[in-house]
């Protein structure tokens, strides 16, 4: 032995891990949640559990103010300035789909048009719906998540193929608002 310092080892998560344990917080009965690996520390909680900081631990900031709460597999809502559908487009556009309203996924995983293999899909372009209806399904590790119209209106848009793999926040289904 030359007496050198052994080579310091540094464990981390991933982005996929960090993914799973937030997947089995969400799944649990748990409100809080503190995990260390290595030299990282994540702190989670949920419906307003707050956990205690331990002496010498980083912290970043202090914790923003809870959201109001809202339905676990709402989608975000942001207007859509002519969107490339991947799929399927309105028989009337040529390219785009029509100016509306971009439904989002709620979360990282597989987007399914249809509730289960072999039935019809929940809405195809051109289909009316109600505000609350169901689009299609987002599912990550076997949990289905249900995403719903956050406005009456028509399909114009369906952005990506079924069974395919869907980012948080990205771009599913476009609904043109009904006119009132």
């Amino acid at each position: 032995m030359t007496g050198a310092a052994p080579e310091e080892q540094h464990m981390s998560l991933s982005p996929d891990e960090i993914r799973q344990i937030l997947a089995a917080l969400e799944k649990s009965e748990w409100d809080e949640a503190l995990i260390t690996v290595g030299d990282t520390s994540i702190a989670l909680s949920r419906n307003g559990a707050s956990l205690p900081v331990a002496t010498g631990m980083p912290v970043a900031a202090p914790p923003a103010p809870a959201p109001p709460p809202v339905t676990p597999a709402a989608p975000a809502l942001a207007p859509v300035p002519a969107p490339q559908p991947v799929v399927e487009q309105p028989p009337t556009a040529v390219g785009t789909a029509p100016d509306g309203i971009a439904v989002t996924s709620p979360t990282v995983g597989i987007f399914w048009r249809a509730p289960q293999p072999g039935a019809p899909p929940f809405v195809e372009v051109g289909s009316a719906v109600e505000a609350g209806d169901t689009l299609c399904i987002v599912e990550v590790m076997k949990l289905m998540n249900n995403v719903t119209a956050p406005v009456s209106g028509v399909v114009g848009a369906i952005h990506v193929p079924n069974s395919g793999a869907v980012e948080f926040g990205q771009t599913l289904v476009t609904i043109v608002p009904a006119a009132g």
